[in-house]
Order: C-alpha cells, then sequence, then structure tokens
C-alpha cells in the first residue's frame, strides 16, 4: 500500500503584509453583526536549512500566497502555477516556477526542486507529488465548478514531461509543436521519475519539465488544470485563461442597467458584474442573479491578473428608492485578505424572511429580508477598491415586529416596553422613548430596523399604531448604545416615510 504524503502550505511570515493573513472569512455572528471572520491557519514557517544546494530552486516574490504567471507566445493563452512552494509532513519542500513561456522554438518550461527539510535522511513518495509525480493533470473545470476525477490520461489534460535537464530522468520523452501552436507530448504518457527518492538532511534534486498538452488533445482550453484528485489536503495547479480576454464569457441579466454608487464610491470604482465584459481581469460572479426568498446563493470572486488582489471583507446592501442600505455586518475586523493571481475567493449569501437558524459554516446569515434587488460587495478589486454584483430576491415585504422576549403594557397613548434583562435601578437600565418628529436627515428600511444591531429601535418602532403617542422602552445600556450611538442622548430617522425622534435617558 502506497504511503500520500500529506501536503501542507508553507507559511512565511515576510511573505505577507503586516496585519494581513490570507484566510477566507469563517462567519458573521449574527447576535451582535460583528464579523468574525479570521485569518486562515497556517503553519509557523520552520528553521531554513542551512548550506542549502544550488539545486533549490529560487522563488521571487511572495511564494506562499502568489503564482508564477506567464503570456504564451504561440498562442492566446496565459498560464499561472500554484503553489510555488510546498511542504509534506515527512519533510519534502518543493518549490517550482515557470522558467520559460513557449515560443515557436520550445514549450513553456518551469523548474523545480525537492528538498529534505528534515532532521534526518528520509525516503520519499513521489506519486502524488507534484512535479515529481503525477505527470498528467485532471481536465480542466471551471472555477466554480468542482473536481469530478475524470482520470489521469484525459485527452483534455496538460502533461509535465521532464526534460533533459532533470536530475532523475536519463530518457525524456520527446515534445512537438501540432498545427495549431500548441505544444504536446509526442508519444504516450509513462513513468518518468522513479517512485521513491532517498534524500540525506538538505539534499536537493532539481528538474526541469515541459508544460505540454496530451498527445491526443486539441487546442487548449481555458480552466483550472489540477494535479491532485479530489480529497488530497492540497493542490498543485496550472490555470489557464485567454490573454487577450480574461473576464467572464456570459453576459449578466443586469447589462446595461444604471445603478446608484454605493457609500459615494461611483459605479465605475466598485467593478460591478453587470458592467464587466471579457477584458475584465477581475470580477466578482453570482452562481444566481434572481431566486425566491429563502435562498443561498454563492458569489465567487475570480482573479485573472498577476496581481495579488485585496483586502477582501463582505458586505450586503438593498436598494431602495434609489439609494443603498448598508445590512452590514456593521463591525469589521482590520486584517487584510489577499487573492493572488489565477485565485479565488466564495461566499455565501443565506437569505431568508424569519429569524431561521444559523446557515453552514460556508455561509453568512440574513435574516429578515425582503424582496427587492440586493449588492454583494467584496473587497477585492482590479484598478477598482472592490468588486459588485447585484441579485434579485423575490418576496413580500419585511414588517417590523418586536423581539419574542420583550412584554409590552400600554396606558392611554404610550406603550411601556420591557426587555428581560432590564432591572429597575440596576446599574446597565436605561430607558430609550420614541416619538413622532415633522423632520429626519437619516432614512432607515426594514432590513435594517430588524437586524440584530438595532433591536432597540425593533422594539419601538413595532408598537407604533394609531392613538400611540409614545413608546418606552425599559432595556439595558448595551442595546440602547447599538441604536442611539455613544456620541449622544437623541437620534432622529426616517422609517416609511414617518420621521421620528428617539431619546435616551439614565444612560452614562
Amino acid at each position: 500500500m502506497r504511503r500520500r504524503a500529506l501536503l501542507t502550505t508553507l507559511a512565511s511570515g515576510s511573505a505577507l503584509l503586516a496585519g494581513c493573513a490570507a484566510g477566507d472569512p469563517t462567519g458573521t455572528d449574527p447576535r451582535t453583526d460583528t464579523d468574525t471572520s479570521t485569518p486562515g491557519g497556517t503553519e509557523p514557517s520552520p528553521t531554513e536549512p542551512t548550506g542549502a544546494p544550488d539545486e533549490v530552486v529560487e522563488l521571487d516574490g511572495n511564494a506562499l500566497f502568489g503564482a508564477s504567471v506567464v503570456d504564451l507566445e504561440t498562442a492566446d493563452r496565459t498560464y499561472a502555477l500554484s503553489p510555488m512552494r510546498f511542504r509534506t509532513e515527512t519533510g519534502a519542500e518543493v518549490r517550482m516556477r515557470f522558467d520559460a513561456t513557449a515560443t515557436a522554438e520550445h514549450p513553456a518550461r518551469l523548474v523545480a526542486s525537492i528538498q529534505n527539510v528534515d532532521e534526518y535522511p528520509e525516503q520519499f513518495d513521489l506519486d502524488w507529488l507534484p512535479p515529481f509525480g503525477r505527470p498528467s493533470s485532471e481536465p480542466p473545470r471551471e472555477h466554480h465548478e468542482r473536481l469530478m476525477g475524470a482520470g489521469l490520461r484525459d485527452e483534455g489534460s496538460l502533461v509535465l514531461a521532464p526534460t533533459p535537464n532533470h536530475d532523475l530522468v536519463n530518457d525524456p520523452p520527446a515534445v512537438e509543436r501540432d498545427a495549431d501552436g500548441h505544444w504536446r507530448l509526442a508519444g504516450g504518457i509513462d513513468r518518468w521519475l522513479p517512485e521513491t527518492l532517498t534524500l540525506d538532511v538538505g539534499e536537493a534534486v532539481r528538474g526541469e519539465y515541459a508544460v505540454v498538452g496530451h498527445p491526443e488533445g486539441s487546442g487548449r482550453p481555458t480552466g483550472v488544470y489540477e494535479f491532485l484528485r479530489p480529497g488530497d489536503a492540497a493542490d498543485a495547479s496550472v490555470t489557464v485563461w485567454q490573454t487577450s480576454a480574461p473576464g467572464p464569457d456570459g453576459e449578466s441579466r443586469f447589462a446595461g442597467e444604471s445603478v446608484p454608487s454605493i457609500g459615494g464610491d461611483g459605479e465605475a470604482g466598485l467593478g460591478w458584474y453587470h458592467t464587466a465584459d471579457a477584458s475584465s481581469g477581475a470580477y466578482l460572479r453570482p452562481e444566481t442573479e434572481r431566486a425566491d426568498l429563502p435562498a443561498g446563493i454563492t458569489f465567487q470572486f475570480v482573479n485573472h491578473t498577476r496581481e495579488e488582489l485585496g483586502c477582501g471583507h463582505w458586505y450586503v446592501y438593498k436598494l431602495h428608492d434609489g439609494e443603498w442600505f448598508d445590512l452590514g455586518p456593521y463591525v469589521r475586523t482590520a486584517e487584510c485578505r489577499m487573492v493572488p493571481p489565477a485565485g479565488t475567493k466564495s461566499w455565501t449569501l443565506h437569505a431568508y424572511r424569519g429569524g431561521g437558524s444559523l446557515p453552514p459554516e460556508n455561509g453568512r446569515a440574513y435574516p429578515f429580508l425582503g424582496g427587492g434587488r440586493y449588492a454583494v460587495s467584496v473587497g477585492y478589486g482590479d484598478e477598482s477598491s472592490s468588486s459588485t454584483a447585484m441579485i434579485e430576491l423575490t418576496g413580500d415585504p419585511i414588517e417590523i415586529v418586536p423581539t419574542d422576549d420583550v412584554t409590552s403594557d400600554r396606558d392611554g397613548s404610550t406603550v411601556v416596553v420591557t426587555h428581560p434583562e432590564w432591572r429597575e435601578g440596576g446599574d446597565e437600565a436605561a430607558t430609550l422613548t420614541l416619538t413622532r418628529a415633522d423632520s429626519a436627515g437619516e432614512t432607515l428600511i426594514s432590513e435594517q430596523v430588524m437586524r440584530r444591531r438595532f433591536r432597540s429601535l425593533r422594539n419601538t418602532l413595532a408598537f407604533v399604531e394609531d392613538g400611540v403617542e409614545a413608546v418606552r422602552l425599559r432595556t439595558t445600556e448595551r442595546a440602547a448604545h447599538g441604536s442611539i450611538g455613544y456620541d449622544g442622548s437623541t437620534r432622529r430617522f426616517r422609517v416609511d416615510g414617518q420621521a421620528y425622534e428617539l431619546s435616551a435617558s439614565g444612560m452614562e
């Protein structure tokens, strides 16, 4: 039985910007509307072996969180190789990068090294250790498609064919250029390298590979060519896109529409999906642009540029009367998340009308959303501050109702609402009073009022009806501050065309 090495991407403290992290968001706390995302976990960078031999491949730039990218001279294609550096649990460190692009004289070439960085000699199983094992990729898939594992000898695969400049190969395969300009393997796919390799401490071997197509293939389809099968702990891949047209190949259902700016940035600065075209190197694509509530919609950001793009945090907005309204998260962490060349990041919006339950770990819960147009934005963008996509959710409007834990008592024109955490004379006790007003400079929508942050607004507005002149909410300072802020004791706002004033008492 062959031993499969567990691949883990190396962490390098110097490879990341200060205060930045490369992990995916993990969630939003629905109790506080706080982005609880944390940087992706990576192991500390181990001590570099002393006296590293000349065979070790040198890497420029961010070897951990980047890609090696070349534009082919023989075809309208760009290749992006990632990762450039990884390590196995048994102490093998692999480094690789493109050394030359494809020309009329030779195919694209990559150089790679494998080094024993453990404290004792080790024998390494090369079968699933690209590029020293697994010479043929899976057939290409689109970014949003799952790897299906169609086989190692598929006609649509890419092949890493060792060249004469390889420490472990005596009889390298021949390659040839076909009529459409693509380089291919001239013969069949074979085992050109040994099954195992034993290295002393610090010892390394080096190899050069031609990146060519399957001998029976045709053209060079765009997509992600992966060199590991489903379920492996890490992946080595070559992502291929059309150099002159790296953008999406479909048209948005909102194409041609004009939308207002978000936060004053202007439409041009947000990289809207509905204005993206084939020349757009980076874009945010929703899996669907229209859905019935409740719905779970996944958004995927794609980076077909040569640069790392960031910083990535996700936001949700609703369009109401020609203006976008922020639905959170309202508390955001400061770390910066980046997407490397050929990289993607996905995020799922779980939208539903009721309170519902928490979504899966890969999602974000947004309860109390009514029908209408929404925008999801993320802080990755090419020549812009972020990327944004619109969706249409169909469903009934949201009604403002109180939380289940409050009690109410009406005395004439006044309604007194009590939160269960309120204690008369308690240190944290506070009272909010809601009355109608003649004017207000701020507008809120029902979807905002029903968010956890504004529960004090929710628990006063829900009791406004004919004959009620004031609603008095007995609550805690913490809940009161979420609705009225920390800089004053009053707030004026408008909901559904009516202006209100909210005033606080008993707060320090």
